[in-house]
């Protein structure tokens, strides 16, 4: 199922590389017993948009979590259909950066580098945070001083970008798309943790190289899927003929006259996952008219229960459907088709995009007034 719309979130984990920066031990970090949890609050310096705070690259907490040999950082987001972290072995001195949607994960690694961001230490002058005494250093960010604290007290060198020592407590860094925003810790406790934690078992693990040969690749498919939905445009649609969960039977001959609305998914989907709510407001609109609103998903109908307690979809949905997406000649998902009165293909788009619903919604009106 790992198809043409994990386009998309691959290629996220290319933005995310350029970041990695060297990370090293001291002697005292064999004195690290307990693994160790960090969280820090991030604060951006300019006020942003609910827009904004629903993109994949805000971040609205960061957790850090570490022993003698491993370290993990996670960013957390509004978003619940993406997960990114970096994980950093110190013995191999290998980064890896992770990207996790849905089932799949992906991992690009790289061997540590020397960090590039020039900071100014402060002789002679140290703070309190969490009750750690720290360093001070500063740095310019966007034409503005920042100050960074941080520690050696843990035994490992967590600097990111900075040409600093010790273990980074607090920072500003620079968003191309958000501007400034500086991460604080917040919180410290100790607790001994499984090894799953810095676990990377199932993650598929690619070199630069083989990241890159891989992203061409996804485009090339991306674009061949394009080239053959708009080949589809104009076209007779396959007849068809089956029942949703509900009993409800469907026949393409029997719904001639009437606007079909189709779309291909599966439960474990996220891009599928994000559109339902918008779907269900599209169905909605159109609820008196001539038009029908199909689901085709790939899961058996008790995994489509499971997911609709707690996610309604108010589509029509078939089960089981991979037979309907292998006549459709369907590949990836989400997939949206509009077919016209005359059973004739008038609009298809694979993959999420945030205007779907309305690019749908001009051409049902269009196709009702025909």
């Amino acid at each position: 199922m790992k198809q043409i719309v994990l386009k998309f979130y691959v290629l996220l984990i290319g933005l995310f590389c350029p970041t990695i920066h060297a990370q090293w031990k001291y002697a005292n970090a064999n004195n690290i017993v307990n693994d160790v949890i960090i969280t820090y609050d991030v604060k951006y310096h300019q006020e942003l948009t609910e827009k904004q705070k629903k993109s994949i690259y805000y971040k609205k907490e960061i957790v850090v979590i570490f022993n003698k040999n491993k370290l993990v950082e996670k960013s957390f987001s509004n978003r619940v259909d993406i997960q990114t972290s970096y994980h950093f072995d110190y013995n191999k001195q290998l980064a890896y950066s992770c990207l996790v949607s849905g089932k799949t994960k992906n991992a690009v690694v790289k061997k540590f580098k020397e960090p590039v961001k020039n900071v100014s230490i402060q002789d002679g002058k140290t703070k309190m945070l969490l009750e750690i005494p720290c360093q001070v250093y500063t740095a310019n960010i966007k034409g503005k001083t920042e100050e960074i604290l941080t520690t050696k007290k843990f035994g490992l060198k967590y600097v990111k970008q900075f040409k600093a020592e010790g273990f980074l407590l607090k920072y500003t860094s620079n968003d191309k798309r958000f501007g400034p925003y500086t991460v604080t810790a917040k919180s410290i406790f100790y607790k001994k943790l499984p090894q799953i934690t810095y676990s990377l078992k199932g993650f598929k693990i690619r070199t630069p190289e083989e990241h890159k040969t891989y992203i061409e690749s996804s485009k090339e498919r991306y674009n061949k899927n394009k080239e053959k939905n708009i080949e589809f445009l104009g076209k007779k649609a396959p007849n068809y003929s089956f029942r949703s969960i509900r009993g409800r039977s469907f026949k393409s001959k029997n719904l001639l006259g009437k606007v079909v609305v189709l779309n291909f998914w599966f439960t474990t989907c996220p891009p599928c996952k994000k559109e339902i709510p918008e779907l269900n407001e599209l169905k909605e609109k159109f609820k008196d008219k001539e038009v029908e609103f199909i689901a085709v998903a790939l899961d058996l109908e008790y995994k489509l229960d499971e997911f609709l307690r707690n996610t309604p979809f108010e589509y029509n949905i078939i089960e089981d459907g991979r037979w309907v997406a292998n006549k459709f000649d369907i590949t990836s998902y989400p997939t949206n088709i509009i077919i016209d009165k005359k059973g004739v293909y008038q609009f298809i788009k694979t993959g999420y995009k945030s205007d779907i619903t309305k690019a749908m919604s001009y051409k049902i009106e269009q196709f009702l007034k025909e």
